[in-house]
């Protein structure tokens, strides 16, 4: 057998073995085990001690008049009024109702302003995006009248040097 503290269930051995739910085979084998490991004997020592003094503890006799004590509490509790009674309940909610005021009025003073419009772009800004646009048009025309220049300088070159152009 592994020793169960070992192997982390000696709480469950241990109280089995004191309680006697093992089986007759499953106490053999702890027994076993018990004589060569010290641990696991004052463990299972200490375990009996605790389930002895269980089994000798006997609970007092309920007095005699315990039923009418009982019920007389149960009437002045019935009694005490729903207001006294809802008094007790609110005082935890206090606090917490003084923090979500405390957080409202920080969003209030600190969150963003409702109100106010996004002002207009200024006309000088739009007035540069306009240039910005014709500048890239002007680009492209330029571009494309590169390429055209190009394309005619590049067909002569492409014929054959020493052929007749017309044959």
């Amino acid at each position: 057998m592994r020793c169960p503290v070992e192997v982390g269930n000696d709480a469950e051995v241990l109280v089995a073995y004191a309680t006697g739910a093992m089986t007759p085979a499953e106490q053999e084998a702890f027994e076993l085990h018990m004589a060569e490991c010290s641990a696991c004997r004052e463990a299972a020592s200490r375990q009996k001690a605790v389930w002895g003094a269980l089994d000798a503890w006997r609970a007092p006799d309920v007095s005699a008049d315990f039923d009418g004590r009982l019920q007389m509490r149960i009437a002045v509790h019935d009694r005490v009024s729903w207001w006294r009674r809802l008094e007790f309940s609110w005082k935890p909610a206090i606090p917490v109702g003084i923090a979500c005021a405390a957080l409202f009025g920080v969003f209030l003073l600190h969150g963003p302003a409702l109100h106010t419009v996004a002002p207009a772009a200024p006309p000088a800004a739009v007035q540069s995006q306009q240039d910005a646009q014709k500048m890239d048009v002007e680009e492209v025309e330029r571009a494309l009248d590169d390429m055209d220049m190009l394309k005619q300088l590049d067909a002569p070159a492409s014929t054959p040097a020493g052929s007749p152009e017309g044959s």
